[in-house]
């Protein structure tokens, strides 16, 4: 199972681009670039860019993608989101504002329907247990018809004696009688106090493997009485229920829940008692009352599926949405979520106490789910080794780099927000008891950075580790998109950055990889996401991994064309513009071939590329279609790298990177909070033409050396505040 197997609910109705007509042409009042000289390049990068928008599939509030398609389209203008009709700027606001966060402060993954976890992934589930006695699950409605996703084989497995009136037989009633099947639920009507029902003998389950309880279900009329409903168990050594093992739970929903529906969640791992072998499980659905219908959709075991980068991710994605748009009302109406989310990361995750993210959750360390044997054969490691975040079907835990990543960069991002909040009290955002203090915040990102370049990084192969396991064992499998974001976000020292770089670029050779040299960019677009074939560090889900070879699934020699954007800026930062620009125009060329063979599907159709495309419900080595959206991330190396546009609620920052090839390049319908701008830089000019009359003016700042030819000379920062061109000169 993969990320890709588990995306279809998400990504129904997504076009494949299989062919690609002359419609797919970005229109007028979309963003387009400008390379002078290059206008082939130009016109297939605003082709790109128009293409992986208008096609997506929809715009889904799944948190992984958050910081990708704020970071790609917030500053598009002109670009009215096909699935709803709105300026983009507009779907991220209402995506961004309808995330939930629990009571706790963990912000919900917003995955699709699944058995598993409401607020994480939906695998691993139940039925991917070892054996049946170490999970249990039943489904009140025939097999045919209990709700589906993607993974339907896995679904399936060892459901069919849990569902329908099978599922029912066995289970014991008290002051409750059973009104059979109706409406694909299994329908109970109190006859006395305390309606109650206990589960079938000789169903076992393991309490590490069910660290979670679910019962879905629904009641005739509201809860009467104050009194919560509550389940208790027996361990093997148990002869009586009793309070002692008993756990209270709520009338919970979720973005899942259907009509009336409630998903009650059972957190019990943390029960003292919840240990060993369960034998059987007693639910009091109304303590004190003796009236009323209960609907038992179903209930089932859990594995703790959160993901440990959903809070920062929400941080960094609120950041870039209101620094483009300046939109007050959603910063009033957010910044004591983002404020929560983060202290999340800074106590549950330990982020305060370790300066790095280390997982506490259950099956969250890091181990090996599967485990092969000298004879070939698998042991499965049920329960351990559960994903952490976007690479689903690795063990990212214990200590995680990859959140320790996330975390540093949502550290500076609330501490640029909060800083900003001080400065701008005519805002009227809140400060209050869970405001931090951004130089706080700042210094404890810096000792993040520290420990994390101390803690993390293999000097044998010059590049950062995944993840060290609980049992002290580091993972480096040469995981390009981790030490690529190490240098996005500011994590990486200078020193490692550069040995990440020479690396990656091929100058520096690590002995023993499976891919060296010019052989990591093999898929052309980008570097191979790891360079070090992995068999042996994977999640209970994917126990045959040697079945497929390097370079055939994403997360083992594969790429996503995405990522891309984060090469390319390293690339710009460490190796300079021209390095960067020669990169881009290989990845064009690509591109035009790609258009030629007639779309990335027919390109890449029957391996005839050396591998196959992943997406909609297969796996493969390629991820660019289907229900990669974070492929919209590619052409915003114009904006953030060539032309060096950093944007704050307060100013517009603008540092041009230009390349020998091409020293002048520029963009249309760039938009910035509500105004419209078209830029065109060389290395001594700047031209900005603002198309129409921002609400407030904007602040523009330039590298010193810059002056305002046109309209007016200005000190800077230059203020753009009526249509027209402005000229600046160096």
């Amino acid at each position: 199972m993969n990320r890709a197997m588990i995306l279809l609910c998400v990504v129904s109705g997504m076009l494949a681009m299989s062919a690609w007509a002359e419609e797919d042409a970005a229109p007028a009042e979309f963003p387009h670039f400008q390379f002078t000289g290059h206008d082939e390049e130009a016109r297939i990068l605003s082709d790109y860019l128009w293409r992986h928008f208008s096609k997506r599939g929809g715009n889904g509030i799944c948190l992984f993608n958050r910081e990708y398609l704020l970071c790609s389209d917030t500053w598009m203008g002109g670009a009215i989101a096909p699935d709803r009709k709105k300026p983009i700027q507009e779907v991220h606001r209402e995506d961004l504002l309808g995330i939930e966060i629990d009571s706790e402060g963990y912000v919900n993954t917003h995955q699709h329907f699944s058995h598993a976890h409401d607020r994480g992934w939906p695998f691993p589930m139940w039925t991917q247990a070892g054996n049946v006695q170490m999970a249990a699950g039943w489904h009140f409605q025939p097999l045919d018809k209990v709700p589906g996703w993607v993974g339907d084989g896995l679904r399936r497995r060892k459901m069919t004696a849990f569902c329908g009136e099978d599922a029912i037989g066995r289970w014991s009633l008290e002051n409750a009688r059973s009104l059979g099947m109706i409406d694909n639920c299994w329908r109970v009507e109190a006859t006395g106090i305390s309606p109650t029902l206990i589960t079938p003998e000789g169903i076992i389950i393991d309490a590490f493997n069910a660290p979670f309880l679910q019962l879905r279900w629904k009641r005739s009329a509201p809860p009467t009485s104050h009194a919560l409903p509550y389940m208790e168990w027996l361990r093997e050594e148990d002869t009586a229920f009793g309070p002692d093992r008993r756990m209270y739970f709520g009338f919970d929903t979720t973005h899942l829940s259907g009509p009336n529906l409630y998903h009650s969640h059972m957190a019990m791992y943390r029960h003292p008692l919840w240990q060993g072998k369960i034998k059987r499980m007693r639910i009091v659905l109304a303590p004190g009352e003796s009236d009323g219908t209960f609907d038992i959709d179903s209930f089932f075991t859990a594995y703790d599926t959160r993901h440990t980068i959903n809070n920062p991710i929400f941080v960094i994605a609120s950041r870039l949405y209101f620094n483009w748009t300046g939109d007050i009302g959603f910063l009033r109406q957010n910044i004591n979520r983002m404020r929560t989310a983060l202290r999340y990361q800074q106590t549950e995750m330990g982020g305060i106490e370790n300066n790095f993210i280390h997982n506490p959750w259950v099956g969250h360390d890091g181990l090996p789910g599967v485990i092969t044997k000298p004879d070939g054969g698998k042991i499965i490691e049920s329960g351990h080794g559960i994903g952490n975040n976007y690479w689903d079907i690795m063990p990212f835990g214990g200590d995680d780099f990859y959140a320790t990543n996330q975390y540093y960069a949502a550290t500076l991002a609330l501490a640029g927000i909060e800083e900003a909040i001080r400065r701008n009290s005519g805002w009227g955002v809140p400060l209050g008891a869970l405001a931090m203090d951004p130089a706080w915040l700042r210094q404890h990102a810096h000792a993040v950075k520290e420990e994390a370049n101390r803690r993390f990084w293999n000097p044998a192969t010059g590049r950062f580790v995944a993840a060290i396991d609980t049992a002290g064992k580091a993972h480096d499998y040469g995981f390009t998109f981790l030490n690529l974001d190490a240098i996005w976000y500011g994590m990486a020292s200078e020193e490692h950055a550069r040995s990440i770089i020479d690396w990656i670029n091929g100058t520096r050779i690590v002995e023993g990889d499976t891919s060296t040299g010019a052989d990591i960019y093999h898929w052309r677009f980008g570097p191979r996401a790891t360079t070090l074939r992995n068999i042996d560090w994977y999640g209970q889900g994917w126990s045959h991994p040697e079945s497929i070879p390097f370079g055939g699934q994403v997360q083992d020699g594969g790429a996503v064309l995405g990522f891309s954007f984060y090469d390319m800026w390293a690339r710009l930062q460490l190796l300079g513009a021209d390095n960067a620009w020669q990169h881009l125009t290989e990845i064009l060329a690509w591109e035009k071939e790609v258009k030629a063979a007639g779309g990335y599907r027919a390109y890449y159709a029957d391996g005839k590329q050396g591998t196959t495309m992943q997406g909609g419900g297969t796996a493969g080595g390629i991820g660019i279609d289907a229900e990669f959206f974070e492929s919209s991330l590619l052409p915003s190396i114009m904006v953030y790298g060539f032309l060096g546009i950093t944007p704050s609620a307060e100013s517009l920052s603008m540092d041009p990177k230009l390349p020998k090839e091409c020293p002048e390049l520029g963009m249309t319908n760039l938009q910035y909070q509500n105004a419209v701008l078209d830029i065109l830089a060389n290395k001594k000019t700047i031209v900005i033409t603002l198309k129409n009359t921002p609400l407030n003016p904007i602040a523009l700042k330039l590298p010193e050396g810059w002056k305002q030819k046109k309209p007016s000379k200005q000190k800077p920062p230059f203020v753009l505040s009526t249509p027209g061109k402005y000229l600046f000169k160096k």
